[in-house]
């Protein structure tokens, strides 16, 4: 049990919540807005959902697998995590043989992606390792807010990410950015 279970958010940081926020904030990014996701799952209001994705609320279980599927998580991974959510005192990952790294970083990790880390592509493991030894990952790494802005600098210089911005453009974006 966590150690806030009687605050307003019992079920923050559990998988299912994690998974959930995360899957969420990836509908969003690509212009799903979350009374769009709601509707779509058959929600009233948006309300339910807000909660469910905060941790406020639990997930219910004969729903998992509808939103696991409307968000694009794997829903058998979901499911598992709202069954660990809504039953913490049954070691399902024993009952069912699934096994999870051990280490709260690693589990987050586990938990977005909806497996082991080993069980991710090898091409999103050795991303995963860039990223951590990456010693200004901010300076190398795009937020997802920022991804738009690249977008728009390659397609009117497609050369920019072999040879970069010319001192001109660089120029150019700053002269319009400080005005």
């Amino acid at each position: 049990m966590h150690d806030d279970m009687l605050g307003d958010y019992p079920l923050k940081d559990t998988r299912a919540q994690v998974m959930l926020e995360n899957a969420m904030k990836l509908a969003q990014a690509k212009g799903r807005s979350q009374r769009d996701v709601a509707a779509s799952l058959g929600y009233k209001t948006s309300v339910v959902l807000s909660h469910m994705t905060v941790g406020r609320v639990p997930i219910p279980v004969d729903r998992a697998v509808h939103i696991a599927k409307e968000l694009g998580m794997p829903a058998d991974a979901f499911l598992l995590a709202v069954l660990e959510q809504r039953f913490p005192d049954i070691d399902f990952n024993k009952l069912f043989n699934v096994t999870y790294s051990s280490g709260r970083t690693v589990a987050r990790l586990e938990a977005v992606a909806g497996c082991s880390l080993e069980d991710l592509p090898p091409e999103t493991r050795a991303i995963l390792e860039e990223v951590v030894a990456a010693r200004n990952p901010r300076r190398r790494w795009l937020a997802p807010a920022e991804l738009a802005t690249m977008e728009l600098i390659r397609s009117l210089r497609p050369d920019s990410s072999m040879d970069g911005l010319s001192d001109e453009d660089r120029q150019a974006i700053e002269q319009v950015l400080r005005r």
